[in-house]
């Protein structure tokens, strides 16, 4: 017999079809009463899985691209100072020498320096920007061409020095005031390829550095695949390419239009133009090997082969007894300009055919997944894809 004060334990609860959160899809299908379930203390709605969530920025993360490891943010500061430096001489030169001379001689002075100074001012952002883009993309085979395009920079800077020094001396009649000239720039001259040299140094041991951290970004998107990761690779090598033509080809066409600003109207209309279509094209190229667009491929490849003509055609008329006298300002830049832009899209059309060899292989997929705040037209390269962690029974 029970006592009266013996506690009673309570009714087990009863719970309705209404108090449970059924899940009957995939192969475990779970019953729990709501107040059972983890989180049921929130007030707040459970979370539902979208689809289209993954292209909504999380709350938190950063709009634009900052370095956040060592050698990343150690790259980045690397090619800023290299690029105040060297832009700040370059920028203070042309503008000093610009001053202090009479009208004839500060025009003639100004638009010869500009092919040297301006190109290479330019050179050096486009650098700048180049780099951001390759940490940012995680493509090392961009490093390594930033590399190679310092140390093209640190000869361009010892040929500049040669180059300024025969202009003073051509444009500035007195022999005593060209040396003075010539004295009060030499320094800043000399310590431009110094400190390129340093960066170049800099640059790639640093990029030595980031090829083990950015591969582990590849193995994790593309897995331990080998031939898919030379795929990816050889796609890298085309955009990589892609934004070397546009520097090469927009530096010689800017040259070009230094030199014919004054002459025919019509030429100088046609090089113009070359600029835009070329920026176009370029583009295009990397939009249709992402989208592995075959044949829009060859219109491109035909285009590059008419540049090339056009290009080895400058070639010939530089150093013809008739364009001597047109070029003679320009030549040895140019020059070098135009052989590098014949190589570099020779070197791109063979890629572009291997990029055609390994279209539809399965590595479309993977080149075309897109970042929060980043669409995915707008991306030529493998986005890291750092999702949720949690595990789902469904």
């Amino acid at each position: 017999m029970r006592s009266d004060c013996e506690p009673v334990a309570a009714p087990p609860p009863v719970y309705s079809k209404h108090d449970y959160n059924v899940d009957t899809k995939g192969p475990l299908a779970v019953q729990l009463p709501v107040d059972l379930e983890p989180g049921h203390l929130s007030t707040r709605p459970s979370p539902t899985f979208n689809k289209n969530a993954a292209s909504a920025p999380p709350r938190g993360q950063r709009r634009y691209y900052f370095p956040t490891t060592r050698w990343t943010r150690a790259f980045a500061f690397t090619v800023i100072i290299e690029t105040i430096l060297t832009v700040g001489i370059e920028s203070w030169i042309l503008i000093d020498i610009s001053k202090g001379r009479d009208d004839q001689q500060k025009e003639d002075t100004t638009r010869r320096l500009r092919s040297f100074l301006g190109l290479y001012i330019f050179a050096l952002l486009y650098e700048l920007l180049l780099s951001y883009d390759a940490l940012r993309r995680q493509n090392t085979i961009q490093l390594v061409g930033l590399c190679i395009c310092n140390g093209g920079l640190l000869t361009y800077g010892f040929l500049q020095m040669r180059e300024i020094k025969a202009t003073l001396n051509s444009v500035i009649t007195d022999q005593t005031v060209a040396n003075h000239v010539w004295a009060t720039y030499k320094i800043e001259l000399i310590l431009v390829p110094v400190f390129l040299a340093v960066g170049t140094v800099l640059m790639s041991f640093l990029t030595w550095k980031l090829r083990a951290e950015f591969s582990w970004s590849i193995y994790k998107n593309i897995s331990a695949d080998i031939q898919m990761k030379r795929r990816y690779i050889t796609y890298q090598v085309y955009i990589a390419l892609l934004k070397f033509d546009f520097f090469f080809i927009f530096g010689s066409q800017l040259q070009i239009l230094l030199v014919i600003i004054e002459a025919d109207s019509n030429d100088f209309i046609i090089n113009a133009a070359m600029i835009p279509v070329t920026i176009v094209t370029l583009l295009l190229a990397g939009h249709f090997c992402r989208k592995e667009k075959a044949k829009s491929l060859l219109c491109i490849m035909a285009f590059m082969l008419v540049l090339m003509a056009c290009f080895i055609m400058m070639l010939i008329q530089i150093h013809s007894p008739q364009g001597s006298d047109v070029f003679s300002m320009v030549r040895v830049s140019l020059t070098l300009f135009s052989v590098i832009v014949v190589l570099l899209l020779g070197v791109t059309l063979i890629n572009t055919v291997m990029c055609i060899n390994n279209f539809h292989k399965g590595l479309k997929p993977h080149i075309n997944n897109s970042t929060p705040g980043i669409s995915a037209d707008a991306s030529l390269e493998l986005k890291s894809r750092e999702g949720d962690t949690r595990f789902l029974l469904n």
